[in-house]
């Protein structure tokens, strides 16, 4: 078998020499042979370039990336790793001059979940909201979206009660835990809503005293971090910084006399049938504030379901011409400029003066009063004579420095202003309607401790006195 095979193989070979041209035979022995080496080493040197110059470019790279850029790396591995969430802090409480509490917090259970250690999202969210039972298909489709997002914290329910944070627990569910949340309560319900006003669901005062004295009762928040695995699945978490509590506010207004106030004004209104009231009760000898009620009210504990009717604090913020109560002020202006001394006489027969075609009247002809009957008597003709003696200049500089046509109060930010004509508008018929009380546009809280303080005849203290006791309890004034 292999003999034949090579004949076969010679046969072949021999074939294939006859058929190859002259042409294509091998040169003569004798000729210098191709330089093949030469071409070799050039190839391989040209190659080692090319080698060395992707080492350098690769040697490079690493450098830039491992040293260069080291500090940027490890801060994005950091990013990766670990993740933060604020914790809030608990807010200070609110209570009254004889330190009953008017507004607190307490800790209450938030449900949290990490994402990326839940396995079913579906199954997850149908067995928490067979515990909750108020959950509609939106509500389980959102829950279901906010786990699948890839992050490493969550909210599920935030301030839930013990017993559903029970039955939670004992579903024992993979990436569902529990943090402690400040919760903002109102203890006595519809007392003194519109003065304390109200803090919402992310810790922060919205409205009345929780948002004018935010910086001292919010504290400062704590962070709570993350720490996920390679896989970006949470193995570990602590609080990195705890919470600061904020400052306790103490406040003029005592809680009892808020009651009282607040009952006999809800007759009122309900008597007279009115849209709604308030009421002011004030310290004649230093102007605190210990009352201020309105109608209607709500409940801060539920303001979301309150209207912004009910928000409205009328005591500083409706607007109204004070009439008669006035007057107080243009006899305190003569009085300290000496334009006349509490024994004069003022004619104000016939009951009525006039002031160009316009002719102002008295609801009785009083004759000749003493300058503290026509305050007494309330007599607008009376009022009128006082303010003409004054003069404009005298007498609108003394509504201001009562305080007419600015806020008074820094405790309340949606306080009005109030309306004042420019001085240089007032004609004489204006000077006359502003010294009985009219085109003077004021608020309760302005009103009140104008009457209270010439009263008394001490300074006006316009604003209530409000003290701040810091959490290592040291007490400071606060002025603002």
């Amino acid at each position: 078998m292999i003999a034949r095979l090579l004949e076969q193989w010679r046969g072949a070979l021999e074939q294939w020499r006859q058929e190859v041209p002259a042409n294509s035979r091998p040169v003569d022995r004798n000729v210098p042979a191709f330089e093949w080496r030469t071409t070799f080493k050039s190839r391989i040197g040209v190659a080692a370039v090319f080698l060395g110059l992707w080492a350098i470019g690769v040697e490079a790279k690493l450098f830039n990336e491992q040293v260069l850029q080291h500090d940027r790396w490890v801060q994005s591995a950091k990013r990766q790793q670990s993740q933060t969430s604020p914790l809030q802090a608990k807010r200070g409480d609110i209570v009254d001059r004889k330190g009953r509490v008017l507004a607190t917090s307490l800790d209450v259970d938030t449900i949290i979940a990490v994402p990326s250690a839940i396995g079913d999202q579906v199954a997850t969210v149908n067995q928490l909201c067979a515990v909750f039972r108020d959950c509609s298909s939106a509500d389980r489709a959102e829950l279901v979206d906010r786990l699948k997002r890839n992050r490493y914290f969550a909210n599920i329910r935030r301030f839930v009660s013990s017993d559903v944070a029970a039955k939670v627990a004992a579903l024992k569910l993979d990436g569902i835990g529990f943090i402690k949340e400040s919760h903002r309560e109102y203890p006595n319900n519809e007392l003194a809503a519109q003065v304390l006003g109200f803090a919402g669901a992310d810790n922060r005062g919205l409205s009345g005293l929780e948002l004018a004295y935010e910086p001292f009762i919010r504290g400062k928040d704590g962070v709570v971090l993350v720490q996920t695995d390679a896989r970006g699945k949470a193995f570990y978490n602590r609080i990195e910084r705890a919470p600061t509590s904020g400052s306790t506010v103490e406040l003029t207004i005592d809680s009892f006399l808020q009651h009282v106030a607040e009952r006999e004004l809800r007759i009122g209104v309900a008597e007279n049938r009115a849209l709604g009231g308030t009421a002011i009760v004030m310290d004649p000898h230093t102007g605190e504030v210990l009352a201020m009620a309105n109608e209607p009210t709500f409940d801060p504990n539920r303001y979301r379901e309150a209207t912004k009717v009910e928000w409205h604090n009328r005591a500083v913020e409706d607007l109204y011409e004070p009439g008669s109560t006035f007057k107080v002020v243009t006899a305190s202006a003569a009085i300290q400029e000496k334009v006349m001394p509490v024994d004069t006489l003022i004619d104000v027969r016939g009951g009525r003066i006039s002031i160009g075609p316009r002719v102002v009247r008295d609801t009785h002809d009083y004759g000749i009063l003493s300058f503290t009957d026509v305050i007494v008597k309330s007599s607008n003709v009376g009022a009128i004579r006082i303010g003409f003696k004054l003069g404009t200049e005298r007498l609108s500089d003394y509504v201001q420095k009562f305080g007419f046509g600015r806020p008074v109060s820094p405790d309340f930010p949606s306080e009005s202003a109030g309306i004042v004509w420019e001085r240089s508008k007032w004609t004489d018929s204006a000077l006359a309607s502003v010294s009985m009380g009219y085109q003077v546009g004021v608020t309760p809280s302005v009103r009140s401790p104008t009457v209270a303080t010439t009263s008394s005849l001490v300074s006006c203290v316009r604003s209530t006195r409000t003290v701040v006791a810091s959490p290592c309890g040291q007490r400071f004034c606060v002025r603002r």
